[in-house]
């Protein structure tokens, strides 16, 4: 796993999985996203956006090596978008949540 470590500031993605079964268990989940959580241009924060997108398919149970209709599919699921949400919330950067609110219209 590649590390990008500019900064000290670190946020962590947290996914919760309930299933919809009587007496189911709770998962959750956590993904270390770790760099310039900081981003100055639209470039940098589509590219931190990028980095949050790809943490939380991680959390939600894709990886890289996932099959294409799988990770479209976790993408669609309310684990992932509310992992996104809550992370760019987290990091509270008025850029990044531009560029998120723009794509999530």
């Amino acid at each position: 796993m590649v590390k990008f470590f500019r900064t000290p500031a670190t946020a962590s993605i947290l996914a919760v999985f309930a299933m919809p079964v009587a007496n189911a268990q709770t998962v959750t989940s956590s993904v270390r996203l770790a760099g310039d959580l900081h981003p100055q241009s639209e470039l940098q924060a589509r590219t931190l956006l990028d980095r949050v997108k790809n943490a939380a398919d991680e959390a939600c149970g894709a990886s890289k090596f996932s099959v294409a209709e799988y990770s479209r599919s976790i993408r669609h699921s309310p684990c992932w978008q509310q992992s996104v949400s809550d992370t760019v919330a987290h990091i509270a950067n008025p850029v990044l949540s531009d560029i998120y609110g723009r794509e999530a219209r």
